[in-house]
């Protein structure tokens, strides 16, 4: 399982690459945890990938080559990892469902459109929330633990009722031994003889509500145990005496004890989350302790926040739902985590993380729910910025794709006509044309860096050689000349190095003139592309790569720097120098052999 604080691993397996590439985009956008979305076409490569790597969630498709999603399922199972598992398919049948909730999957889902998109992120979100709500509450499990002390109850008639675990281990017997038993099975008479007059003088008229002395307890094997008794009666009325509890203290570690209790204590008030502990026994579930982070976080003293109901810090815009998922979880006993809105002292707004989580006895009973608050205001206003620069990209882009193309159409179908019908001007017109083209090649690239890379890289094993040939027959040549000089094969994501390929090879021939040669060849980690053209001047390189930069006449001046990015996605470095016959050589290094 992931840390608290480290990034989520969802793998996704299905053999459409369309699939993995819109889920991924939908749940970085969607989740709000960061998560990192691993896409495996293969379910075999993916079973290897979830027994060597830590794996936070499993989306599975159904229908596969080789085996189905259920057929992972219980491999994954039979592999030992116990992660969450959820099949969402667009095979879908009551008889596919039956089979996989039967089995046992988190959830089954359809494909469809983006409402499905969004059940399906909704539901990573619950899977992931439980999953760091658990990280959490055992992060700080052993703080809690550590606050124990041995404890025994002891009933009207003399016998052990209850003792826990940690009044076990002292004395070297199992509970079931213990309980039903007299004191005397752990005592010598005049430890027993002492306990009886303490408790005496509990019940007297006048006598203290606690009695504490020293007693010695004798255990199963080994020396004598001096410990200090912490007696009390239990609650009765009247005459009906219940019996008596009692907490024992090892006095030869006492101050072990403290020291390590000062500790832990201290660890939970100093902690940096907020921590906070309920009392769901007493009415409306109050407070009985705050850290000083709380306290910190929220601007309300301990003595304000203690003995009240944590709603305290919800107002106007604290969404109703959230806090309705809350109540919920502590209605049904389930550990959760949401994102709200709530409120400081001075009325200051700031989004929390509320993780919540039951703390049980030894039978099973939530005796106290503990919650961890983290302030994400600063995430949270983050993650609305992207979304906002996210949509107006997504404007800009529109209007790239739609709004300047179709007056760029109509005008080029008016210049077809115009020569149609008058034949003089031609080269008035011909610029015309070559204007229009530069903006349809303005906007192409303009559409590649707003929109980015698509998906996550999907390597391929390439042939340099067939894409550098495959890259020059899409190119206007006129006299140039390609020469490839290298047989190397590379692992790199197809669309992404055609287009990087073809930006190169395209500048050369812009830049060499009409009857440049260019040269692909391989270098130790990598591989170039040279031309034997006018070259770059020193001063000139390190300004090649800025958006707007050109020097041909029908130059976008983005060409470089899409080239620059798209070998960043796939961890190389572009670099300029000048080649053998004086012109410009381009190295990409980096690649791994």
């Amino acid at each position: 399982m992931s840390a608290p604080d480290e990034p989520f691993h969802v793998l996704h397996v299905d053999d459409d690459p369309a699939v993995l590439d819109l889920t991924s985009a939908f749940l970085d956008r969607e989740v709000d945890w960061s998560i990192t979305t691993e896409a495996e076409p293969s379910p075999e490569a993916a079973l290897t990938r979830v027994v060597d790597g830590e794996v936070d969630c499993i989306i599975s498709d159904y229908d596969m080559p080789g085996m189905n999603g259920l057929d992972v399922f219980e491999a994954v199972r039979d592999r030992g990892v116990e992660v969450p598992f959820i099949l969402y398919t667009g095979k879908g049948s009551e008889e596919i469902a039956s089979q996989a909730l039967n089995a046992g999957v988190t959830g089954y889902l359809q494909k469809g459109g983006p409402d499905q998109q969004r059940r399906l992120a909704n539901r990573v979100q619950h899977v992931l929330d439980d999953r760091r709500t658990q990280a959490v509450a055992d992060r700080y499990s052993t703080v809690l633990e550590a606050l124990g002390y041995p404890i025994y109850v002891v009933d009207d008639e003399g016998r052990f009722d209850f003792v826990n675990e940690e009044f076990a281990a002292l004395t070297g017997y199992d509970r079931s031994t213990i309980i039903g038993s007299r004191p005397s099975l752990i005592k010598d008479d005049a430890a027993v003889d002492r306990a009886e007059s303490e408790l005496g003088t509990i019940l007297s008229s006048d006598g203290p509500d606690i009695s504490r002395f020293s007693v010695g307890i004798v255990p199963k094997d080994g020396e004598p145990i001096r410990c200090r008794d912490h007696m009390a009666a239990l609650p009765y009325d009247g005459e009906c005496f219940e019996g008596s509890v009692g907490i024992l203290r090892d006095v030869s570690t006492e101050r072990r004890r403290e020291r390590e209790l000062e500790h832990k204590t201290r660890a939970m008030d100093e902690a940096p989350i907020g921590i906070t502990m309920v009392d769901p026994s007493r009415s409306d579930d109050p407070m009985t302790y705050v850290n000083d982070r709380f306290v910190e976080l929220t601007g309300y003293e301990r003595d304000e926040s203690i003995g009240r109901n944590c709603r305290f810090l919800q107002g106007e815009e604290t969404c109703p739902e959230r806090v309705r998922t809350l109540r919920e979880a502590i209605d049904t006993g389930e550990p959760t985590s949401v994102t709200l809105r709530n409120y400081r002292a001075n009325g200051e707004m700031f989004w929390n993380r509320v993780s919540i989580a039951p703390i049980r006895d030894e039978h099973g009973e939530i005796i106290r729910w503990v919650g961890f608050q983290e302030d994400v205001t600063e995430d949270k206003n983050h993650q609305l910025e992207l979304k906002r620069q996210n949509a107006r990209l997504e404007r800009l882009a529109s209007v790239l794709s739609h709004d300047l193309r179709n007056p760029l159409t109509v005008a080029q179908g008016e210049l077809e006509l115009a020569r149609l019908a008058d034949g003089t001007g031609e080269e008035h017109l011909d610029a015309v044309v070559d204007a229009h083209g530069r903006i349809e090649g303005i906007v192409e690239d303009l559409l590649e860096l707003v929109r980015g890379p698509d998906g996550e890289l999907v390597p391929e094993l390439l042939s340099l050689g067939r894409m550098a040939n495959r890259c020059w027959e899409g190119l206007d040549d006129r006299n140039a000349t390609l020469r490839v000089e290298t047989d190397r094969t590379l692992r790199a994501d197809p669309r992404r190095f055609q287009r990087l390929l073809t930006n190169l090879l395209g500048n050369a021939v812009d830049h060499g003139g009409d009857a440049v040669t260019v040269t692909v060849g391989t270098t130790d980690g990598g591989f170039y592309v040279a031309d034997d053209g006018p070259g770059i001047p020193d001063r000139e390189r390190e300004r090649v790569f800025d958006v707007g930069y050109s020097t041909a006449d029908d130059g976008t001046g983005f060409g470089l720097d899409i080239v620059r990015e798209f070998a960043e996605d796939h961890g190389w470095t572009v670099t300029i120098s000048e080649s053998d016959a004086g012109g410009a050589r381009f190295e990409i290094t980096g690649i791994e052999e």
